[in-house]
């Protein structure tokens, strides 16, 4: 029997990992599972350091050199795979022509690369997991279930369009944004160009008058002064400073932790962060369970789909008590982190044993809310900056325009 590597979470929530030897991955998840631990991650034991086929996997550091696969060309990937699959070819014929169709170079490299591993003797779902920046762990997971079950061309479809609503959903994000984006940069290097270089000579010019300058213009001029002085230039520095410092941080552990708890608690913001986490809860759920992937491992997959990690600690923890024998509504009503009516649909789907089934009908529903949602922070967020720098810039013209109504209005006779 073989030998499986596996990370865990114990009962009381701690990290472990280890090697179980079992029959199979899902026995050896079964035998975990009775000692009362949520597996998160479980892969054959390779002494050698190969993959888990025996073939040696591509170093990391050669991907590194390698075109990224963008989003949309991922999606064509899998509905093109999905077709040729449906179409009565064997999965290596069907990269073949996949690989012959592809118009993208970058794409033609993965899915050459998928088809010399499945005909090396490699599983398509292994061969997916030799590439982690263009297959995700739902992906992977739904694959090798799909190969277990033999409904291979039918799992290809489901990851297709699930991909294709999650790539709808960001792309609608990026259009609402681009615009207001556009005109808050466009302010900001005019208000930079305008402060830097052009009021500098204007106030000059008024200050050589030896009138009393009106405060807004007195506050503006300091400001100029300042940003052109030593101090400006030490803060400007200072500022970059951290806020490289703080882009790493933010991408620790930690730091993303933390950020994504400060983003549940915005308004309007974490309204929209939470919809999105559920919707995407709710439909990769339901397509787990309909692919006949197992609750505890499917948890496991679900939190790295949600994108919160807040959230996802929270889903731990849920986990830990599914494992434990316990309702997994009643362990979601626990979190506080999702709604009721997720709640009251999954205790139903538990009592009736329809869980997939109501759960891809709530994420229908949830995918309306989170479009609504999304357009409202879409909408509040641009008008908040536009605001901001309407006021700035009103405070500019007005500190450079008083000194010059107030020399004009006062007439020769000054």
């Amino acid at each position: 029997m073989p030998d499986f590597q596996y990370k865990a979470l114990t009962g009381e929530g701690s990290e472990e990992a280890g090697v179980i030897h079992a029959p199979s991955r899902p026995r050896a998840i079964e035998l975990l599972t009775e000692r009362g631990s949520f597996v998160t991650d479980i892969d054959l034991a390779d002494e050698s350091g190969a993959g888990s086929s025996g073939l040696p996997g591509t170093p990391h550091w050669l991907h590194i050199g390698r075109r990224h696969v963008s989003p949309r060309a991922r999606v064509a990937l899998l509905r093109h795979l999905t077709v040729a699959l449906q179409a009565g070819l064997n999965l290596l014929t069907a990269l073949r022509v996949v690989k012959e169709q592809a118009e993208s170079p970058a794409v033609r490299q993965l899915v050459g690369d998928l088809a010399d591993r499945v005909q090396a003797g490699e599983s398509l779902s292994q061969a997916m997991k030799a590439h982690p920046d263009d297959f995700s762990l739902m992906q992977v997971s739904m694959t090798r279930a799909g190969e277990t079950a033999g409904a291979l061309d039918g799992i290809m479809g489901s990851l297709a369009e699930f991909a294709q609503r999650d790539l709808d959903i960001r792309e609608k994000m990026r259009s609402a944004a681009i615009y207001p984006l556009l005109i808050v940069g466009l302010g900001l290097i005019s208000i930079g160009i305008i402060v830097l270089f052009i009021l500098p000579r204007i106030m000059e010019t008024i200050a050589e008058t030896g009138s009393q300058l009106p405060l807004p213009t007195r506050v503006l001029m300091t400001g100029v002064d300042w940003a052109h002085s030593p101090a400006g230039l030490l803060m400007a520095i200072v500022s970059l400073a951290a806020t490289v410092f703080a882009v790493r941080w933010a991408r620790t552990a930690e730091g993303s932790l933390t950020l994504d708890r400060w983003k549940l608690k915005t308004p309007v913001v974490g309204t929209a962060v939470r919809r999105v986490a559920v919707a995407r809860f709710a439909r990769t759920l339901g397509t787990l369970s309909a692919s006949g992937i197992q609750i505890v491992e499917s948890m496991a997959i679900v939190r790295d789909t949600l994108g919160n990690e807040a959230m996802a600690r929270e889903l731990d923890k849920a986990a830990a008590g599914i494992i434990r024998g316990q309702s997994i509504a009643d362990q979601l009503r626990e979190t506080g982190q999702f709604p009721q009516l997720l709640i009251q649909v999954i205790a139903m789907g538990e009592r009736t044993g329809k869980l997939d089934e109501l759960l891809m009908t709530t994420a229908d529903s949830y995918d309306k809310e989170t479009a609504e949602a999304l357009q409202r922070v879409m909408t509040i967020v641009p008008v908040v900056f536009i605001l901001v720098l309407a006021l700035f810039v009103a405070f500019i013209l007005a500190a450079a325009l008083l000194p010059i109504m107030t020399m004009d209005f006062a007439g020769p006779g000054v």
